[in-house]
Parts: C-alpha cells; sequence; structure tokens
C-alpha cells in the first residue's frame, strides 16, 4: 500500500514540478476522498531475454513476481493493470529459435495446439495476461509482414490484449492494416475494472523509421496524436487515461507530458532507465545500471498538473508496481511505488499452464525447449578469441573498439570472397546500434555471433562511392556524439579524426597512409578516385539517418551480416581472434580537441571545402 511515500495531484492551479535527478517535491495539496484505487503493473524492452540476462530476469521467475503481486494488491480490493511499454521482442538467440521452428513448418499459419510452431515471446505475452501492449521500434526490426505474424501468434497462442500506437498509421502495410480493429492493433483502447473504466494509449518514437524497418507504416507527430485519442476517450465519458509510450528516453515522456492535457500516468520505454528509491542487488553490482532517479519520477502536464512517469530497465529484470489514486473527478490524488527486482537466487520461477486456447505451460512450453535451442545454438562452435572482444553499448557507439574493427574487417573479407571488387579503395563500416553484445576470450559459438549481430541485416556493397561521400557518411556518424543512438561507425580500411569540440572530420587517411581528405585543403584525390563501400544492408538503406547512403542503390551480398563475421573468424583467421590483430584498437578513429587558432581558422571552412557530391 501507500508505505514509503506520498504524493498528491493538485488542482490545475496549483503547479508541481518533481526534478528527474532530485525528486525535488513542491506545492503539495491536501488529499482529496479515493474514488478509484488502481495499482499498474508494467514493463518494457523486454527483447526477447526470456531466459534471463546476467543473472537476473528469466520470463518463468517474472512471471511469479508479476502474479505474486498482482494478487496482492487484487486481494487488497485495488484494480489491476498490466502494460508492456513496447519492445517486445528483439533479435537474438531466442528470436533465432522461434524462426527455426517456423521454417521448420513452412513459417505459415499455426499448428492445432499453436504451440511447438510459434513465437516464443508470443507465448510468454499470451501467459502474461497483459491488458495493452504497445509498439516499439525493435518490433519492426524484422519488417511489418513479421510483425503481422508475431501478432497473429500471439492472438492463437490465447492473447487478447490490443497492440497499440496512436501515431502510426498501418494502411500501407496490408498485413497489419488487416489487424487494425481486430483487437489485433490499435490507437487506445479502454479497459473496465466494476463500475471504473481506464483508457489506455499508445505512442511509438517519430524515430521509428530511422531506427528501424517499418516499411511503409506511415509515422505521424506523437503529441497531436495522442491529444486527439486523449479527447476521444474523455468524449466517450473516459476520464483516466494512462499513456503507455516507447519514445527511447524518459525524457522524452517528461517533454511530451507538457504538451498534453488530459494524461494522467505515463509508462516510458525503449530508455531503458532504471527508476528506483533505494538500491537493490542489480543496482548495486558495479556491472549493472546506475540508479536514473526515483520511482516514479513527475511530470508537469500543459495545465500545470503533476504526472507519475514510470519505466524500468528491460530484459525481464523488474516489473514496474505504480499504485495510483484518483477522486470521483478521474483525478489523481496519490501516487507511489517502486519496482520490484526480479532475481532468480531469492525468486521461484513459474510453473504449470498459463492462459487459454490452450493453456501453455511455462517450463514446458516455453523455458525448457526454449533453453534446450539455445544450448545447441551454443554447440556450434565458429572458433576462438584470445582476446575480450568489447561490444559494450557505450563504447560501440562512441569509439572505436576490438570488436568493432574485426566485424568491419569481416565484411571487407567477406565481400572480396563473394564478389569482384574493383575500386581505388575498399572501405568496410558498421553502426555501432547493430552491435549488440561482446564475446568473451575464449571459445567463440554461433551463440556468440548471432548474440553479437542478431538483426536480419545482409552483407552490401555501395559501389563506386566518392570521398566527398565518405566525408559526408562520416560526418554524419559523429555529429551527435556523445549520444549514443547507434549511429556511430566502426571501420576497417581507413582511419579518421574528428574533432571533438565541433563533430566534424577534419583528415581521412586509407589504412596504407594515403591521404584522402583534410579540412584545410579538402579533397585530395581526384574525382575518378572510387570506393567501393561494404556495409550491413540496414545502413546501406539509410538507417540512422544516412541519406548520403539511402540516395544510392547498393548491391545485396545474399549473406547476413552474422555470417560475414563467422566466415571471417572461421576462413579469414584461421580460426582464433589473436591478441596481435585485436588484443587492441588501433587508431582508426581518433576525437582530438580543437586548438584555439584551428577553431577559428574552421569557422571559415564552409568557403574553402566545396563537398562535390555525384547525384
Amino acid at each position: 500500500m501507500m508505505s514509503r511515500f506520498r504524493r498528491f495531484r493538485p488542482h490545475s492551479s496549483t503547479a508541481v514540478l518533481l526534478g528527474l535527478a532530485a525528486g525535488l517535491q513542491l506545492g503539495l495539496a491536501a488529499p482529496q476522498a479515493s474514488a478509484a484505487s488502481l495499482t499498474l503493473f508494467h514493463n518494457n524492452d523486454g527483447e526477447s531475454k526470456l531466459l534471463g540476462s546476467n543473472g537476473f530476469g528469466g520470463f518463468d521467475y517474472f512471471l511469479t513476481e508479476l502474479e505474486t503481486a498482482r494478487n496482492a494488491a487484487i486481494g487488497a480490493g485495488r484494480d489491476v493493470l498490466t502494460l508492456s511499454s513496447g519492445d517486445n521482442f528483439l533479435a537474438g538467440i531466442a528470436f533465432e529459435s522461434s524462426q527455426r521452428r517456423r521454417d521448420a513448418v513452412g513459417g505459415i499459419g499455426y499448428g492445432a495446439d499453436n504451440i511447438d510452431n510459434n513465437y516464443y515471446d508470443a507465448l510468454a505475452l499470451a501467459t502474461t495476461g497483459y491488458d495493452a501492449i504497445t509498439l516499439g521500434n525493435h518490433d519492426f526490426d524484422f519488417g511489418p509482414d513479421v510483425l503481422a505474424d508475431f501478432i497473429g501468434g500471439y492472438q492463437a497462442a490465447g492473447g487478447t490484449a490490443p497492440f497499440l500506437s496512436a501515431n502510426l498509421d498501418f494502411s500501407g502495410e496490408a498485413n497489419l492494416a488487416s489487424l487494425v480493429g481486430s483487437s489485433g492493433i490499435a490507437k487506445s483502447t479502454i479497459v473496465s475494472r466494476g463500475s471504473e473504466q481506464y483508457g489506455i494509449i499508445g505512442a511509438t518514437t517519430e524515430r521509428l523509421d530511422v531506427i528501424s524497418s517499418p516499411g511503409n507504416v506511415t509515422i505521424n507527430d506523437v503529441a497531436t496524436a495522442v491529444q486527439a485519442e486523449i479527447n476521444t476517450l474523455e468524449g466517450a465519458g473516459v476520464n483516466k487515461i494512462i499513456l503507455s509510450s516507447h519514445l527511447q528516453a524518459i525524457e522524452e515522456e517528461i517533454a511530451l507530458a507538457g504538451q498534453l492535457r488530459g494524461v494522467d500516468v505515463i509508462i516510458a520505454g525503449g530508455g531503458d532507465e532504471l527508476l528506483a528509491n533505494s538500491p537493490d542487488a542489480l543496482s548495486s553490482n558495479p556491472f549493472q545500471p546506475n540508479i536514473s532517479g526515483p520511482y516514479p519520477t513527475t511530470a508537469t502536464d500543459a495545465d500545470g498538473n503533476a504526472v507519475p512517469v514510470v519505466t524500468t530497465i528491460g530484459e525481464y529484470r523488474y516489473v514496474g508496481e505504480l499504485e495510483v489514486e484518483f477522486n470521483a473527478a478521474g483525478e489523481v490524488t496519490a501516487f507511489n511505488g517502486d519496482p520490484i527486482l526480479v532475481d532468480p537466487d531469492t525468486g521461484t520461477a513459474a510453473t504449470g499452464t498459463r492462459g487459454s486456447s490452450p493453456a501453455i505451460d511455462i517450463q514446458n512450453d516455453i523455458m525448457v525447449p526454449l533453453q534446450a535451442d539455445y544450448d545447441a545454438i551454443a554447440a556450434e562452435q565458429v572458433g576462438s578469441t584470445e582476446v575480450f572482444l568489447d561490444g559494450i553499448r557505450e563504447n560501440v557507439r562512441s569509439g572505436e573498439t576490438n570488436l568493432g574493427n574485426l566485424i568491419a574487417d569481416a565484411f571487407v573479407f567477406s565481400a572480396q570472397q563473394l564478389g569482384t571488387l574493383d575500386a581505388d579503395a575498399i572501405v568496410g563500416m558498421t553502426n555501432g546500434g547493430g552491435i549488440r553484445d561482446s564475446i568473451n576470450a575464449g571459445n567463440v559459438t554461433n551463440a556468440d555471433v548471432i548474440s553479437v549481430l542478431p538483426f536480419a541485416n545482409s552483407l552490401a556493397v555501395i559501389e563506386d562511392f566518392t570521398v566527398e561521400e565518405l566525408l559526408e557518411t562520416l560526418n554524419h556518424a559523429v555529429a551527435e556524439l556523445p549520444d549514443d543512438d547507434g549511429r556511430f561507425l566502426q571501420v576497417s580500411g581507413i582511419k579518421f579524426e574528428y574533432h571533438k569540440d565541433t563533430n566534424e572530420v577534419v583528415n581521412i587517411y586509407l589504412a596504407d597512409g594515403t591521404h584522402l581528405f583534410t579540412a584545410s585543403m579538402g579533397v585530395l584525390v581526384g574525382d575518378d578516385f572510387t570506393i567501393d563501400l561494404v556495409t550491413n544492408s540496414f545502413t546501406a538503406g539509410g538507417g540512422d539517418g544516412y541519406d548520403v547512403l539511402s540516395d544510392r542503390s547498393f548491391v545485396d551480398f545474399g549473406i547476413s551480416y552474422a555470417e560475414a563475421l563467422r566466415r571471417y573468424i572461421r576462413d579469414g583467421l584461421g580460426g582464433t581472434v589473436t591478441g596481435a590483430l585485436y588484443g587492441s584498437t588501433e587508431g582508426r578513429i581518433a576525437a582530438t580537441p580543437v586548438p584555439a587558432t584551428l577553431g577559428i581558422l574552421l569557422l571559415g571552412l564552409g568557403a574553402l571545402r566545396i563537398v562535390r557530391r555525384r547525384g
């Protein structure tokens, strides 16, 4: 119940602002009589980590914690809702296992029991008992048709919650459009608990087409779409409204609140922030996320009302639990809560059957076969590495790492084995956001490779690339540093320097030392100098905002980017990633400060440097 602290929402005439970092509380009003008591259970960014992550999580333990807390809330006479705020599955071993199951039956339709040929994540979602599921960016990573098939699998397994997004228009994708209005996809949903009605609205990041593969799904302005849906719900007599959004950072939801009127609670997703009121076994671990702020934190809406905002870090490591009190007018009068850590060392795994049509046995239908599939994939040895290969998110998205070098080199090697590359230079590159894990020293298995490069990206080449286009590409790679949005590039065949104060590239060299570009003189080679640029299909197609690449066509080599890495380790390196080659970084990417005199010079470079780009 409301034991740790109480926060009360004032009337619109009294402003409340709680700072995200400090939890500063101002202008509290007296509590009003409660007409509805709601407990919201939530999680986000499960990302197919059904087997757990770094000693925490595990879907079966997650479900036990959730069901225990839900039963306690219901027993206390509270209304209960359970929500997912997006990224319900992700490329990786669990999804690879699911795809193998689907491929075994032709990947079409579902068997009579809807279990043995279904997605593991769809089975898990169906057993959880969600009231609404928000669409996140990773849900589109395999394209609209796979997402539609996934939703079909969820429904076939007995799942009834709608997948929500108010700002996405699915009319351009036939398979997704067919699910709109059939309880498959909606802008919002109304859930009744006794005499109370709760409106739940979904929203998805406006950067969806930059960071994922939504095809012809149209992405509309979030604030406009959400407010329109709030107005629709209020017009239907619903006065308790929850936004479940996936905007990639909780700061986005806090800013969005200031543009909205009528939203009572916001559940954020995509940022993976840990909000908590005291350390626990996970947050106290030096290798785990630090606490980002209090749970809940508070935003202020367009009328000056306090709005509780919550989120959790993902991978089934927490169950968010937020208690909210409403008065008879549907106004929030108090809110309180804390996340529940999913710790297998202290918890109990869920067993037995769940869901309906058909009943799903947590262990026998999800956990045990998935673990067996994982073990089989892990047994497929690719080679070995003498050194730790650094794929830590913050590192691969901000600077050169030895794993980034290995992958970019693998692209070049595999492309040379598969096709004729006859340009003056061959350059490899891959986006840091596509590198999802590290590899420890020792054996390198297929499971390692899939964990590192899990997406459905293929190896691709853009032929006859120019130095001017290369410069534009590298400038885009460093433009938003230190933000780690995934666009930063790991490279092969070149070295480049950029100024960390201006985020502009000032030198580009080939690996053999040939100087291609300097900021003081521009391009140093002739117009006829060409480059074959080898990368992954996501980046080649303009993903992460690489418009300079999307303007060009690319040749697909027909193998996955993960297979390119396998081939390089196995064939190019003879099965061993040595410390001599990859024990450290090589200075392929260097960030340098701008001296005062050079800073003045750079202000005038726009007049000296003319970028001659081919159409």
